[in-house]
């Protein structure tokens, strides 16, 4: 049963932010309870108005790292990060109405009329976004403010708690939540689909006690939900006409006989591929799918659809999108080789450039002239560009030796110039082309090189909107989280393994090594979750839990373009830079926004460092 958040306007009511107020007015919610709070269908929609807080789509963090970008500035202070230019005026999501909402419903479901059992696992829900909230909050900003009432408008101005009373509430309320929250639903009124589980408990604290440093916490509950098996990974068994006439294109990048050589077939690479990526096509983005643990459920309506996944990711090229949140080198080289231990040789920017340059010139440059007979330079069509494509020697093209034999999950994320991508909406073949005479030029067009793949949603509503299910958490996390916390704790061992050959089976990429010296473990471990979680949102809390001396040495440097614009005169190609990444070591903490300053004065000599 699909929640039906337009009609759940009762969380408007409840939301405010902890400050004062010296406004003389009677707060809304006091309003709301004068008819409201009577029977369990007002639990019902109180409580629903909390699941409406729930994120899609979470890419935007990523951008703020080295594997992602966004070339507009309007969209976001993404450039700003990177670069260290952010300041107090920016808010990165300070604010307690997650809190108050859920506050304002505990505090008040116990006067519905309702059962018993009912009522408390409605609590225990409205607990789980207290704590998500909470989680998000120290994790951007450190210390947070704990309550667990509801403070009027007027409230005196409040202290920040410790970070250490921060985490402890979070991790010990996703403790008591989990054994009072079912391990699934039937669907039934009030019995819904994607409500919040046990499982999801269980692994939100292995997500916050991996974060905070408690190793031993984050195995045990990840652990926890491994062994009682209500989730596993999403696997195709089947491939439909437009995935097997890929799978042919995927001659012509993948060494199948050296494949068979480490002990993967070519069905179960292929298989490999669209099992990974069709976890999040709507035909399969749905609470019955076992890899999600917690739903993020749309409708087709314009109050509660996702922009991101049909216009800002989404290739322009293919009808419709911006390319305006597109992956960077950065992330395509971080992708292991397809023996799924190793990753490709540094390529310097000048031979990447030089390479690109050329397939460009002698594959897909017209030349012409102007008026006056001066020679110019253009690229192909995009049809004539689809045409070319399929009747090349893929293998003998110097430029795309870069991505041959790599990563399944590699074919399934990124769009790189030249692939193939039958699966789409698209009308007729698709082959991706990435124009160097329009780098950074053209705002609807990537400017990095490549656009993604994965998250691509091919069922738009309305032209521009999507309304795909998507998996705000999912069992791949959850084999992660297990992976890294037990390397730490005990090493690598077989159960390290088991959990990261399960992620390898579905994806049809070999076994991970039989053996590891600790320090190597956790960055082969890294890699992974890397790779794995891509585009999801976890890669900015990820760099900074790691330490400031591995975000020193990923977020400073050039990322740039395959190739740049094209000089007639010289007829030289000219290096592109993406952007020049600046990390502060301030950035390890968001700073409190200035709007939140205003209102609680205590906050402003609060600060975190370097704001």
């Amino acid at each position: 049963m699909k929640l039906k958040f337009k009609y759940i306007t009762f969380s408007a009511l409840l939301c405010a932010t902890v400050s004062s107020c010296d406004l003389d007015v009677i707060p809304p919610s006091d309003i709301a309870t004068q008819t409201f709070w009577k029977t369990d269908k007002d639990a019902w929609a109180a409580l629903n108005g909390l699941y409406a807080e729930l994120p899609g789509m979470d890419i935007w963090d990523e951008m703020y790292t080295d594997f992602a970008h966004s070339h507009k500035p309007w969209e976001g202070p993404y450039e700003l990060v990177q670069t260290n230019g952010i300041t107090a005026g920016n808010d990165f999501g300070y604010g307690y109405s997650t809190v108050r909402i859920a506050n304002t419903f505990l505090l008040n479901v116990d006067k519905c009329e309702m059962d018993e059992a009912l009522k408390e696992r409605m609590k225990a829900e409205a607990r789980f976004f207290r704590a998500w909230q909470y989680l998000q909050l120290t994790t951007k900003f450190g210390k947070a403010y704990v309550f667990t009432d509801v403070p009027e408008y007027n409230v005196p101005n409040v202290q920040r708690d410790p970070v250490e009373k921060v985490q402890n509430f979070v991790l010990t309320e996703l403790k008591e939540i989990a054994d009072i929250l079912p391990d699934s639903y039937d669907g039934s009124k009030y019995n819904e689909t994607s409500r919040i589980t046990r499982a999801a408990a269980f692994t939100l604290r292995a997500r916050a006690a991996l974060y905070f440093g408690n190793y031993t916490e984050a195995e045990a509950s990840a652990g926890l939900v491994i062994s009682e098996g209500h989730h596993s990974l999403f696997r195709v068994t089947s491939l439909n006409a437009a995935q097997q006439k890929e799978a042919v294109e995927m001659e012509k990048y993948i060494d199948f006989e050296y494949l068979a050589s480490l002990g993967v077939s070519k069905d179960k690479f292929i298989k490999g591929i669209f099992s990974y990526e069709t976890l999040w096509h709507k035909e399969n983005a749905s609470p019955e799918n076992e890899e999600y643990i917690l739903t993020r459920e749309y409708m087709a309506d314009d109050n509660n659809s996702d922009w991101t996944r049909y216009t800002y990711i989404r290739p322009s090229q293919m009808g419709s999108g911006y390319s305006s949140y597109e992956p960077m080198q950065d992330l395509v080289s971080t992708y292991w080789n397809v023996d799924g231990k190793t990753r490709p040789e540094d390529i310097t920017e000048e031979n990447r450039r030089a390479m690109f340059s050329d397939m460009w010139m002698k594959y897909f440059t017209t030349k012409g002239t102007d008026k006056d007979g001066n020679t110019t330079y253009a690229s192909v069509s995009p049809a004539e560009f689809r045409a070319k494509v399929p009747t090349l020697d893929i293998k003998s093209i110097p430029y795309m030796q870069e991505f041959r034999n790599r990563d399944s999950r590699l074919y399934a994320s990124i769009l790189f110039p030249l692939k193939g991508w039958q699966e789409t909406d698209f009308n007729g073949d698709f082959y991706y082309m990435w124009d160097p005479f329009k780098a950074g030029s053209d705002g609807n067009e990537s400017w990095t090189g490549y656009s993604y793949r994965k998250l691509v949603s091919l069922t738009p509503y309305q032209g521009w909107l999507s309304v795909e299910d998507y998996p705000v958490i999912r069992y791949a996390e959850v084999l992660l989280t297990y992976a890294e916390a037990r390397i730490r704790n005990s090493g690598w061992d077989d159960k390290v393994q088991s959990a990261l050959n399960d992620l390898r089976d579905r994806c049809g990429m070999p076994n991970v090594p039989v053996s590891m010296a600790t320090d190597a473990a956790l960055e082969f471990v890294r890699n992974e979750r890397s790779i794995e979680l891509s585009a999801e949102g976890h890669r900015f809390d990820d760099i900074r839990r790691y330490g400031v001396e591995y975000c020193r040495e990923v977020m400073n440097g050039e990322t740039t373009a395959p190739c740049g614009g094209f000089d007639v005169k010289s007829q030289t190609w000219q290096k592109y830079v993406v952007i020049n990444k600046t990390w502060g070591d301030r950035l390890m903490l968001m700073p409190i926004p200035t709007s939140a300053m205003d209102v609680n004065p205590l906050l402003k000599d609060d600060q975190n460092p370097g704001y």
